[in-house]
């Protein structure tokens, strides 16, 4: 048995993590899993040793204020990864803590696999070096971010995006709606807060403000989606609400796929949308003081990955300042009045998508690629101790 750490901290990490790992699932038994993930992960037959909630933190003010917490549970893990003699690590995602674990793990001597490449594209592109020195592969998901990697000598290999195989609706637009007493000509909005607490704290009132606004003048059916890291206590303020129902992350995909236009934050959410070709307003917040020293670094001016594999603004992005309750009303509302902003939008998603597009499902490709050259290390292995014993 073969036994893997797996660190999937934020909830796009553990969609991924669990294809990852039901992948490997289908080609026998060989490999354990365990290290950090949620509920979902575990569910999938993965040994939680720290639960991701734990990690749930944004923003270099807030990973300070958490700063102990955080390097305890680093140490923790490492001492795992050292008394189990773990084969590999994939890290997933989340680079300020993990890129300091593969650190450690090199020295260690295990192999580190890291998914979803740190955004040097945008921001700290010194990063670039860290993953050449300690990442033996880098699975990359956009393919800009080839020519980068190439340029840099990293070794990696493309995915495509994982997102395309996972988007899939269980519940037909017309279907969900029905149930949920929604009808054809309704305005469905769906409310995307954020799957940390800090975003939910940050953004929700705004968003709850705007849909008032909203309310003057569009007659809304309106739904948020509480992801499955976020209490529902921190939902009170909606939960009040008669007007707003709350649905599980589980109907997800179902909830967008019938909407008309979606409020959300920065995010994975916003490909998702894209990808299902919801018009979406962009939203975003954090600390102040966070986000005057992350601006610093940023080498692009966009912030919605949509946005940004588009090449130019196609959903608008309140961000920080922007992200007031009128101006969320005001682009909310341009979605639902102007038939050719949603159309233009509709059609670059679209095209988005198949930039995306590769012919194997990504978790196939990492599974592939990891057994492989898992199995040249086994046997690199075996023939070195070989070799002693003839010398001997």
């Amino acid at each position: 048995m073969r036994n893997i750490l797996l660190v999937a901290a934020e909830n796009s990490a553990e969609t991924y993590a669990v294809q990852v790992v039901r992948e490997f699932a289908a080609h026998g038994g060989e490999f354990h899993f365990w290290g950090i993930g949620g509920d979902r992960l575990e569910a999938a037959g993965f040994e939680n040793v720290v639960h991701n909630r734990s990690l749930a933190v944004v923003g270099i003010i807030e990973v300070i204020a958490h700063l102990w917490r955080i390097r305890g549970i680093m140490n923790r893990v490492l001492r795992q990864a050292l008394a189990r003699r773990a084969d590999a690590a994939l890290l997933i995602d989340y680079p300020d803590f993990n890129l300091c674990l593969a650190r450690r793990l090199h020295r260690a001597g295990i192999p580190v696999y890291y998914y979803i490449s740190p955004t040097v594209w945008a921001w700290r592109y010194g990063r670039v070096e860290k993953i050449r020195r300690w990442v033996k592969r880098l699975f990359i998901i956009f393919p800009f971010e080839k020519p980068i990697y190439e340029k840099e000598g990293v070794t990696f290999t493309y995915t495509g995006h994982p997102l395309l195989n996972e988007v899939r609706v269980n519940e037909e637009r017309g279907d969900f709606r029905s149930r949920h007493g929604v009808a054809p000509g309704d305005t469905l909005l769906a409310l995307l807060p954020g799957s940390r607490e800090s975003e939910v704290r940050l953004l929700l009132p705004e968003i709850l403000a705007a849909v008032q606004r909203l309310r003057w003048d569009h007659p809304l059916q309106v739904f948020l989606q509480r992801a499955q890291n976020i209490h529902p206590e921190r939902l009170a303020a909606a939960a009040a609400d008669p007007a707003i129902r709350i649905v599980g992350q589980e109907q997800g995909y179902d909830l967008l796929n019938a909407a008309d236009a979606v409020i959300t934050t920065c995010g994975t959410s916003n490909l998702e949308a894209a990808l299902l070709g919801v018009p979406f307003v962009a939203v975003y917040r954090i600390n102040r003081l966070t986000y005057l020293l992350g601006r610093r670094f940023m080498r692009i001016r966009l912030y919605s990955i949509v946005n940004i594999l588009a090449g130019r603004q196609v959903a608008a992005e309140l961000i920080q300042g922007e992200c007031r309750a009128g101006r969320i009303a005001e682009e909310t509302a341009r979605i639902l009045d102007e038939p050719l902003l949603r159309d233009s939008m509709r059609g670059e998603f679209r095209r988005i998508a198949e930039s995306l597009r590769q012919e194997e499902r990504p978790a196939a490709i990492i599974c592939r690629q990891m057994m492989k050259e898992l199995k040249e290390r086994r046997q690199t292995t075996e023939d070195r101790s070989q070799t002693i014993d003839v010398r001997r």
